[in-house]
């Protein structure tokens, strides 16, 4: 290909720039697919149609992934940029991506147990206020139960349909995962999240079982727990959680953590 061994090194490292980087794919005959990017003529338009499905101008897009709006123009017009960005943006949008063979769709294998995706639990309302003072607006919410019924204040929400269990996190997190055999995955993943440092911290609701082999693993010694008092009551207070309610948090310092003894009162914090 004419290219430097130092060259073909970083691009394999996720640096150097695009147009490298697709000379290469053309080499070796790899496409980038992704399991919720849309089809399109370009990866441009890919990128810019996922990017408005998800509810973000060009400004919010280039915010998230700390670049200046022009950076954002040029990916998705042109294909021109840098690798580190199109990765970040892949990220920020949930896209899954992957690399496959030229003409021939590559299985991806998920992680999510889709027989738990059951959003039955959604977050109440007050609690969700109470963390919006102290976070704000989240960077990704990866749990949404339907963009119809979204609640969690977050730039990016994915539903069961994005499978958010698969993709990469960024940000500040929450999650309120299914209820099901699924749940110890995302625990799992929140763990992982902030620890491989994608995600800057994750705030969990999860029921309170401490006797579980995965609160053991990736939630005692990992993260700050607020065991919430009572029994939460969701769904707009129609019916009350048959078990006790936590707030596991990876990755807070300690003016957040102050900030959450302030703003949930009642709960009993533990780590």
């Amino acid at each position: 290909m004419g290219l430097s061994e130092r060259t073909v090194r970083l691009l394999e490292q996720g640096r150097g720039n695009l147009g490298t980087w697709k000379r290469l794919l053309g080499h070796l005959g790899l496409v980038l697919v992704g399991r919720n990017l849309p089809a399109a003529a370009s990866l441009g338009e890919s990128l810019a149609a996922l990017r408005r499905y998800r509810g973000l101008s060009q400004r919010e897009m280039a915010e998230l992934v700390g670049v200046t709006p022009p950076t954002i123009v040029a990916l998705e017009r042109e294909e021109r940029g840098r690798l580190s960005t199109l990765e970040r943006v892949l990220t920020v949008l949930g896209a899954g991506a992957y690399l496959a063979p030229e003409g021939q769709a590559k299985p991806f294998y998920t992680h999510a147990g889709n027989a738990s995706t059951n959003h039955a639990w959604e977050t109440p309302v007050s609690l969700l206020e109470a963390l919006a003072s102290v976070f704000g607006r989240f960077s990704l919410d990866p749990c949404a139960p339907r963009k119809s019924r979204v609640r969690v204040k977050a730039r990016v929400h994915l539903t069961p349909d994005d499978d958010g269990l698969s993709v990469p996190w960024h940000g500040t997190v929450f999650v309120n995962p299914p209820y099901g055999r699924g749940l110890a995955r995302w625990v799992e993943k929140a763990h992982h999240e902030v620890r491989s440092g994608h995600a800057k911290a994750v705030v969990a609701l999860l029921p309170a079982r401490p006797d579980t082999a995965y609160w053991h693993d990736h939630v005692a010694g990992h993260a700050t727990v607020y065991f919430l008092r009572g029994r939460l009551r969701f769904n707009d207070g129609a019916q009350s959680a048959p078990f006790p309610s936590a707030l596991a948090v990876w990755g807070a310092g300690p003016e957040t953590l102050s900030s959450l003894d302030a703003a949930l009162l009642g709960a009993w914090r533990a780590g």
